[in-house]
């Protein structure tokens, strides 16, 4: 009896955690009134995906409080102090078929808004029970400029392995990158993992890895970043929050990331 009650207490101090840290997050957000990142979206991809007809927009924001200060490539905008948003549109074809349109916007951290191009993705996830293994593959194609990609074209494969039970579930993606612009087509391979426990029947905490190994054929670690975050609800609304920590000095020290989810 006191058992259950202690693991109570924890699983509701754990959510008041969790949503705090959420408040801070938004607060954050609009006493910059940007939000900067390493990417346009920093998720790891699982089993989730849209029914048949179901559209809705997936708003990626990210902020890099501590981060690289320099650029890697002439006109690369600098992450540190940056701030990304990411409407992301979704639209599920069928059962096992999802497709996806990205709107990247930056802002640098001298206060400059920049449209970044556009993005699409298909995705696919095979028939699986809702426990178990599932298996999936996400391909993304997209423009942007100089500003935030050495080329301004760029594929992405992202395949999805990931095994769910009713209290644990583990989402793997080995990405490959392609620059479809440019003279150098050499694959980078940048995985990432996400590791997430319920808490309750509407929060998941998650531990997510990101990694960027570089090209194919000279990989070395050039980034790892992990992040602590929570899959919850806020206003009716799905809610994806984190703060991550870089281990390498091609990483940023310290980023925040929120997904709001909002159905149409």
């Amino acid at each position: 009896m006191n058992n259950k009650m202690n693991i109570k207490t924890t699983n509701q101090w754990l959510t008041e955690l969790i949503l705090n840290l959420g408040l801070v997050l938004c607060a954050i957000s609009f006493q910059t009134q940007a939000i900067a990142a390493s990417s346009d979206e920093i998720q790891v991809y699982d089993d989730a995906i849209n029914e048949p007809g179901e559209f809705n927009v997936d708003v990626h924001t990210n902020y890099v409080v501590s981060g690289i200060k320099d650029s890697e490539y002439p006109k690369e905008i600098p992450a540190n102090h940056d701030f990304r948003v990411t409407p992301e549109f979704a639209y599920g074809l069928t059962k096992n078929l999802e497709g996806g349109m990205y709107l990247p916007a930056i802002r640098s951290s001298n206060g400059d808004w920049y449209l970044e191009g556009v993005k699409f993705r298909l995705k696919y996830l095979a028939d699986h029970e809702k426990t178990g293994m599932y298996l999936g593959m996400n391909f993304e194609l997209g423009k942007v400029s100089h500003r935030t990609a050495e080329q301004n074209w760029n594929l992405e494969a992202r395949p999805i392995v990931g095994y769910r039970t009713d209290e644990w579930n583990l989402a793997i993606n080995p990405i490959l990158g392609f620059a479809v612009s440019g003279n150098n087509h050499t694959p980078t391979f940048e995985p990432a993992f996400k590791i997430g426990h319920k808490l309750t029947n509407k929060t998941w905490i998650n531990l997510e890895n990101y990694s960027d190994f570089g090209p194919l054929n000279q990989m070395r670690s050039h980034v790892q970043e992990t992040y602590l975050t929570a899959d919850t609800e806020m206003f009716g609304h799905d809610l994806n929050i984190g703060i991550g920590h870089g281990w390498t000095q091609e990483a940023n020290d310290w980023t925040l990331k929120a997904i709001f989810n909002i159905p149409l």
